[in-house]
């Protein structure tokens, strides 16, 4: 079985990946549904197959 992965550097390259996301300026955010209430943002994915999703 394998060992656990490093968390520490786990962890740095998750919070650098969330605040890259929430710098993602806001002209690549597309409106997926809008309703009184919620407007609900997507944005294509550089690392994934589907979307960012931002509410």
């Amino acid at each position: 079985m394998e060992g656990l992965p490093d968390v520490t550097s786990f962890a740095t390259k998750l919070k650098n990946t969330l605040i890259q996301y929430h710098n993602i300026e806001d002209d690549k955010w597309r409106v997926a549904k809008k309703t009184k209430d919620v407007t609900v943002w997507r944005k294509p994915s550089e690392e994934f197959n589907g979307y960012l999703i931002a509410v």
